[in-house]
């Protein structure tokens, strides 16, 4: 029988760079099997993105190529490397995996080693060096998540919503609303041998291990940001300060910016993209919400350098979780270990148990459904309270690792929408707008003390719809477009409220056209929620809406879509955003619906681009009043304008392009300008 060596679960996640007396050897040089052949393999990376790039699975962004690539998730996979037993210079050695996602057994020479089973903790397994081989094959052998969550589902005893909660893998790819089918496999994060010296029976210096000091050097030095929920007349207010200072948040929620979320250069890149445009959208706050990833720190670098405070969910979404005793020790392990890595980091202002878990098992059906006994929702309810409760798993980990103790709540929002207390107990995700497919301006009478989520969706624009759809599917109802709007009343919602306010529909506009209106309809009504947030201060004192960017090209509630490129809403947001935003103006702009302008169909809209300084420019001139001028580059360029989607009234306008890369620019040979007049008869 092969013997189970010795492994270490580490209480942190231990830093890339090591302790004096330690050496690196990294393992980066994989390779995986596929069909009786050994193929060269990215670590870090996942299975899909290895198959994309030998050619043996397409693009699975492109038309519904998503539907032929699940067999992928079906199967097992294995990935192997080999070290030399002469590179391991050291009497002790631990082999280290920052992230395997997410079912894997590791076998060293053939011996299993160590068995893997949450894809957000890092493993670490002490090496015997004395019977390390002159050249020692390592293999990972992962396993499909579906056939241990039907075991896992067996053992419970009944069922529950979501079969999901099983496996301590990222939800999101296993489908959401806004994101495909795509539940991935693989060493997803750095793998390396750890080697020291020292007398026999030294452990390894722990100074390696327990490094959690609080990141210095940042935004955050001069400012100090506390939160307080505070019981008062009204009901119980969630209130953030900086420096005692009280300040309004204004923001948005963060969703994994890939379906494929290994930090590779091209993953940065996008982090940047998205950052920095929420910070020049005078964003002071990100949500992470609950059911992605617990973010690399490259994201929370980025969120301390710009000054962005992060609202940071644990990783539980819309579900019930097992509590058996087995669950709670991994649920413990990686909150020990999360914590410890992300409290280094000063953007985080609040820790928050889960994301929709206390909405969902009050007001979603799920007891009456499922005809649970009163013993087995007894069991689900301990459950709730161990893992999230303010005396829970999580709570606990916060309180203990936390160094600069803040604040935890346990679930996020406080009361769900249909509650009465929605609008006046803690945070509030306010979704009668869209799911209830109640008009923008109940956001008036439903503005709660702190609006963590609200949101409307819109497509993407033209030239993202161009990269997935093929040109055969570029109409609303097409299988490419359907597999692309994951909501299943997204058309029926986006069109019912964009007959109330414009007057159009899917059926009166192009699909170009219709991706144009229905951003200007997004911008629209959510611009008119977040000035009614902004008003209602002090009652009020946040506002984040969902959600700022997506993790494929696909509709959705985003206001910068996958590429990077700003939506209208982005617009809407920098303009009310903005210290000095005119609130009056904005009460002015949303007092008459746009199908109600009787605008001019040709206002004499010119246009012409030139450069200056190395910049592109564009020249804008109006002659009548030109609603929501919407400009874009040709060829199309992923970036944006200093203004886009904006109204003129006989005035020269001059807009500067800010592409991802300045040496794009040259390739800029016109741009193509949309109007809202032309389209309302």
């Amino acid at each position: 029988m092969k013997k189970i060596a010795y492994c270490l679960i580490a209480s942190a996640l231990l830093l890339a760079g090591c302790h004096k007396n330690t050496k690196v050897l990294d393992l980066s040089q994989w390779e995986f099997e596929y069909d009786g052949q050994w193929l060269s393999a990215t670590v870090p990376g996942c299975i899909h993105t290895d198959l994309m790039a030998h050619d043996i699975i397409p693009d699975p962004f492109y038309g519904t190529n998503e539907d032929s690539v699940q067999w992928v998730s079906a199967r097992d996979w294995t990935y192997r490397t080999t070290f030399l037993g002469k590179d391991v210079e050291a009497n002790y050695a631990d082999l280290e995996f920052d992230g395997l996602q997410c079912y894997a057994d590791v076998l060293l020479n053939g011996d299993t080693i160590l068995r893997a089973d949450n894809m957000f903790i890092q493993y670490t397994c002490s090496l015997s060096v004395d019977s390390l081989l002159d050249t020692n094959i390592l293999e990972v052998h992962f396993h499909p998540t579906s056939v241990a969550d039907s075991i896992a589902l067996a053992a419970l005893g009944y069922d529950v919503p979501d079969h999901r909660v099983f496996s301590r893998t990222a939800p999101y790819q296993q489908g959401w609303d806004w994101g495909p089918k795509l539940n991935s496999c693989g060493i997803w994060k750095p793998v390396r041998i750890v080697m020291w010296n020292g007398p026999s029976g030294q452990d390894r210096p722990i100074s390696d291990i327990y490094d959690c000091e609080v990141r210095k050097g940042t935004w955050f030095d001069n400012h100090v940001i506390t939160f307080e929920a505070k019981e008062d007349s009204v009901g119980l207010a969630y209130t953030f300060y900086d420096n005692g200072e009280l300040v309004f948040c204004k923001g948005a929620n963060w969703i994994p910016c890939h379906s494929f979320p290994v930090l590779t250069p091209a993953l940065k890149e996008r982090y940047r993209t998205f950052l920095t445009s929420a910070k020049e959208a005078n964003f002071n706050m990100i949500r992470i919400w609950g059911g992605g990833i617990y973010e690399h720190d490259y994201f929370f670098d980025l969120c301390d350098s710009l000054g962005l405070m992060v609202w940071m969910d644990f990783n539980f979404s819309c579900a019930l979780y097992p509590s058996d005793p087995e669950m709670l020790e991994n649920i413990h392990k990686e909150a020990e270990q999360q914590v410890r890595r992300i409290a280094k980091h000063p953007c985080v202002v609040l820790w928050c148990g889960n994301n929709e878990v206390k909405n969902g098992w009050e007001d979603w059906g799920w007891q009456g459904q499922y005809q649970w006994t009163p013993e087995q929702i007894a069991e689900l309810q301990h459950g709730i309270d161990t893992i999230f409760g303010q005396n829970g798993v999580l709570a606990n980990a916060v309180r203990t690792l936390d160094p600069l103790k803040r604040s935890y709540v346990t679930s996020s929002p406080l009361y769900g929408w249909g509650h009465p207390e929605c609008v006046t107990n803690g945070d509030s995700h306010y979704w009668g707008v869209w799911w209830g497919e109640l008009p923008f301006e109940v956001y008036k009478e439903k503005t709660g003390r702190f609006m963590s989520e609200y949101g409307f969706q819109s497509y993407p624009e033209w030239s993202t719809i161009e990269r997935f759809c093929p040109e055969d599917q570029r109409t609303i109802d097409s299988p490419t477009m359907k597999n692309h709007q994951k909501h299943g009343r997204g058309v029926q919602i986006i069109d019912k409220a964009m007959m109330q306010y414009y007057g159009l529909d899917s059926k009166s506009l192009s699909l170009k056209e219709y991706c144009y209106v229905s951003q200007l309809l997004q911008a629209w009504g959510m611009g008119y929620g977040i000035l009614q947030h902004l008003l209602a201060q002090p009652h009020c004192m946040g506002t984040l809406y969902w959600q700022l960017n997506d993790c494929w090209p696909v509709a959705s509630w985003s206001s910068i879509d996958c590429f990077g490129n700003w939506k209208a809403l982005h617009y809407r947001a920098k303009a009310l955003y903005a210290e000095d935003a005119d609130l009056e103006k904005w009460e002015a702009y949303y007092q008459i619906y746009p199908k109600d302008l009787h605008l001019e169909s040709d206002p004499q809209l010119d246009y012409s681009m030139y450069m200056e300084d190395g910049q592109l420019n564009v020249k804008l001139r109006s002659k009548g009043y030109a609603r929501d001028v919407m400009v874009t580059t040709i060829p199309h360029i992923d970036g944006h304008f200093t203004e886009n989607y904006l109204d003129i009234d006989q005035e020269t306008k001059v807009i500067t392009f800010i592409p991802l890369h300045p040496e794009e620019v040259a390739m800029v040979k016109e741009v193509e300008v949309m109007c809202l007049n032309s389209l309302l008869k």
